[in-house]
């Protein structure tokens, strides 16, 4: 793969690794060598040294003494951190969003959805992952609060590794996000805030226990 020099040429790398994070071809505990993805990229070391440190801030890899980049490993504990931190702010967010949206920004979130249906219908995880990350960068603005944002967009990449955890489950679980999406939707029709913050509370929990039930038995089938 070639990379095109730009402006935002640390982001591309370190979304480059984070996608490969992301979908489990890099592993918890696998080294991330600079001068091996320096070639892969065709790009500087000093380029993949600033992404790597992206990486880090986002929670996807760690950056130790002697050992270098290494795959950030997802524990419970971690898991528990995440979810709770993750579906909190998102909490303010849908709340602001459901009671102050306009007719412009219900339209944006609805051909997003419908989208996500069609992408479900077809089993295209990939296409339907990038367009359920599309849906909540819409509704960051809601926030009205950059630094909640930036703490958002950080833990994004994080949230999205345990996430691909259930939807690579196939199509039954691409419906059932999608169908939380939907959702949303009519509470936003209907303004009903406290509807919208119990159906978001309620995913968060079932997935937050689907994803300890996965790193469980992967611990399991270790030993």
């Amino acid at each position: 793969m070639t990379f095109v020099p730009s402006e935002s040429l640390t982001e591309q790398i370190a979304q480059y690794l984070g996608n490969q994070i992301v979908t489990g071809e890099l592993k918890a505990g696998d080294r991330i060598q600079e001068l091996r993805v320096a070639d892969e990229l065709n790009v500087s070391r000093g380029s993949v040294r600033e992404a790597l440190l992206i990486l880090e801030r986002r929670h996807l890899i760690q950056i130790l003494p002697r050992r270098g980049a290494v795959v950030a490993e997802m524990t419970e504990s971690e898991v528990r951190a995440l979810y709770e931190l993750w579906f909190l702010l998102l909490d303010k967010i849908a709340r602001n969003a459901v009671d102050m949206w306009t007719e412009n920004d219900l339209v944006q979130f609805t051909e997003l959805v419908l989208r996500m249906g069609e992408y479900a219908q077809k089993n295209d995880l990939e296409k339907f992952f990038e367009t359920s990350v599309l849906f909540y960068e819409k509704i960051y603005p809601f926030a009205n609060n950059s630094f909640l944002v930036q703490v958002l967009e950080d833990l994004l990449p994080a949230a999205k590794r345990a996430a691909y955890i259930i939807l690579i489950g196939g199509q039954g679980e691409l419906n059932k996000l999608h169908q939380f999406f939907m959702e949303m939707i009519q509470h936003m029709l209907d303004r009903d805030v406290e509807s919208a913050a119990a159906r978001l509370k309620a995913l968060g929990n079932e997935w937050q226990e689907q994803v300890l039930a996965a790193i469980r038995k992967i611990d399991s089938e270790k030993k």
